[in-house]
């Protein structure tokens, strides 16, 4: 069902998958703390951290589940450009994001406050790296993946792919409205529809999910790292704090997309993924 689904209404596909990746969190996140206050277990001690870490892996397990029912398990394995030279081609998110985590420790870092104990410092790094192989393995490896075989490798094709799979990324940050102020997942919404529309344009261009996997995952520990690291801000109030400045950020990410998909490099795209491709096209022919 959900390989016809794919096939024949391949956008109504990537929005049931969006809702049932966010529903099977959110019950199974649920589940997981009733049964553990089942068991006697203080859950309202426990780290966000490790709640979060929880959570995504709930949903990374549900973004598998897609990926193996309709049969593409195998980009899991792909290796496209490569990790290194793809990262190559991610150089410029990626050092956004060093300059990122490198201002927050200088600049950032409270004089006063200890740094917390080695085991919520590691489980907040895996937590937040867990983010982003939920959230790449659905919006990329099963999302965008389904746009692109819809759409085409043309260069018209490819940015339609890529802002629709922005915008469902961006749609998937209002569940923060249950725990964060209104304007700051709004601004969060923003930003994230254009960190989507270029995480997108990077997997393309690399054919690899795993190198927008650690562009995301490295993010989001650079964006939490005095918050991880010293336990003085939640993401939830992260998020409440975003102001009308992350509008900048959209220029940031999108900027870039116009040079990652230009028209000479649109060959390494349909190189990567011919094999999705060919169907299609033959169908159209």
């Amino acid at each position: 069902m959900l390989k016809r689904l794919r096939t024949r209404r391949p956008v109504l596909f990537c929005i049931c998958a969006e809702v049932f990746f966010l529903v099977i969190m959110m019950l199974g996140v649920y589940t997981a703390a009733f049964t553990l206050l089942f068991f006697g277990v203080d859950v309202l001690s426990m780290d966000d951290y490790t709640l979060t870490l929880l959570q995504e892996l709930i949903g990374a397990a549900a973004a598998l589940f897609l990926l193996f029912r309709t049969g593409r398990q195998h980009l899991l394995t792909r290796r496209g450009a490569g990790f290194l030279d793809g990262l190559l081609v991610g150089m410029y998110p990626l050092a956004l994001i060093c300059y990122s985590f490198i201002v927050q420790l200088l600049i950032n870092r409270p004089a006063d406050t200890p740094l917390r104990s080695p085991v919520h410092i590691i489980t907040f790094i895996i937590a937040m790296f867990s983010v982003g192989v939920a959230e790449e393995l659905l919006f990329r490896a099963v999302i965008a993946q389904t746009l692109l075989e819809k759409f085409g490798a043309s260069y018209g094709g490819l940015w339609k792919a890529c802002l629709l799979s922005g915008f469902l990324f961006s749609l998937a940050h209002m569940t923060n409205m249950l725990g964060s102020e209104p304007f700051g997942v709004l601004m969060q919404c923003v930003f994230t529809m254009a960190l989507g529309t270029l995480l997108t344009a990077v997997y393309f261009r690399t054919g690899n999910i795993w190198i927008p996997v650690f562009l995301h995952g490295f993010m989001d520990v650079s964006s939490m790292t005095i918050g991880g690291l010293y336990g003085t801000q939640t993401v939830s109030e992260a998020v409440s704090g975003y102001d009308v400045s992350m509008l900048y950020s959209v220029l940031i990410y999108i900027l870039p997309v116009f040079f990652l998909l230009r028209r000479s490099r649109i060959q390494q795209v349909e190189l990567y993924f011919a094999p999705e491709l060919a169907p299609a096209q033959s169908a159209e022919e």
